[in-house]
């Protein structure tokens, strides 16, 4: 569980670090809407990467007590993205679709491009880990 902890906090730390490179973009250069868009979407879809952490340590420690946790972790990520949907519906003077999109799914981006960077280069297995 360390290990995906490990992870789970990298994958965090890039996603906030598009997320500023986003703002740095909505501040200087003449895009406003399309920044706004990617870092609004960024920032939920890190509530999906959080809420998918807790839920995958929620069922850690209740698979190591026996017991069945029933969450609604499926059902606030969809909400996640049917806020999206409404945000851009209610706000389209506001937000661009393209970038509402492309920043929701920037943390899973980034979960893709480690995998298969680790993979790649077979870091995993050198340290004894698991993917």
């Amino acid at each position: 569980m360390k290990i995906f902890e490990a992870n789970v906090k990298r994958y965090v730390l890039f996603s906030f670090t598009a997320m500023c490179l986003y703002v740095l973009g909505w501040a200087v250069l003449p895009y406003e809407k399309t920044f706004f868009s990617l870092g609004t979407g960024t920032l939920i879809g890190l509530f999906n990467l959080w809420s998918m952490y807790r839920e995958v340590k929620k069922f850690d420690e209740a698979n190591g007590k026996a017991k069945r946790k029933f969450t609604f972790g499926m059902l606030s990520r969809f909400a996640a993205g049917a806020l999206v949907a409404v945000l851009f519906i209610r706000f389209p003077e506001n937000f661009h679709i393209a970038g509402l999109v492309a920043g929701f799914v920037t943390p899973y981006v980034i979960i893709f491009i480690s995998s298969l960077f680790f993979s790649l280069t077979g870091q995993a297995r050198r340290r004894g880990d698991s993917i």
